[in-house]
């Protein structure tokens, strides 16, 4: 039985000396270790054209009657919400600060900033801890759907509540999910002003 061929820049390997090959031995030889980083780079543009015709990640949320999306490349991670520490005297869209693994994160609760009466965090809510290029913070989720691909155009939302412009939302999905942009949520001047 014949091994299978290999070929590595303008040698050919069979899959005995192929794994004889190491890491170092890649890295050392310039013409391996540019044909490898070609590869790579060629993969990595297949992957990111992929996801690009996929469409964006979304990370699927409930908050109260609302159903929420936010993009998932921005959600560091989901905790469960177990205790928080109230602030005296902040508007009513701040729960309060929390803990995570020593950084203290300030706790938004959306519905307010929505114009939507705040409400008390359910048992089994989570916190969405996102992080933008203005800032880390974490979002209340009474229940974290699950993440999927957006394939579909948004419908124009009204972005307008009780004179406030809602320059966050940038539209609602087929399934009524307002589509939110965490970058933008949190250059909102409400939250500036805290």
């Amino acid at each position: 039985m014949q091994q299978p061929q290999v070929t590595l820049g303008d040698r050919n390997l069979s899959a005995q000396a192929r794994d004889s090959v190491t890491i170092k031995d890649l890295r050392d030889d310039p013409a391996k270790s540019s044909i490898l980083e070609a590869r790579a780079r060629e993969l990595a543009l297949e992957q990111t054209t992929a996801t690009a015709e996929l469409g964006e990640e979304l990370l699927i949320f409930r908050l109260g009657d609302g159903g929420y999306s936010i993009p998932a490349r921005l959600v560091r991670e989901v905790q469960l919400l177990t205790s928080w520490t109230p602030l005296p005297s902040t508007p009513s869209y701040i729960i309060g600060l929390v803990n995570v693994r020593g950084r203290l994160l300030v706790a938004l609760d959306l519905r307010p900033l929505l114009d939507i009466a705040p409400a008390s965090a359910l048992p089994g809510a989570c916190l969405l801890i996102l992080g933008t290029s203005a800032m880390e913070a974490s979002i209340l989720a009474d229940v974290v759907v699950g993440v999927e691909q957006n394939k579909t155009s948004l419908t124009s939302a009204f972005s307008t509540m009780a004179g406030h412009r809602v320059d966050w939302i940038r539209g609602v999905d087929r399934d009524l999910n307002l589509q939110l942009d965490p970058e933008a949520l949190f250059a909102d001047p409400r939250l500036l002003d805290i």
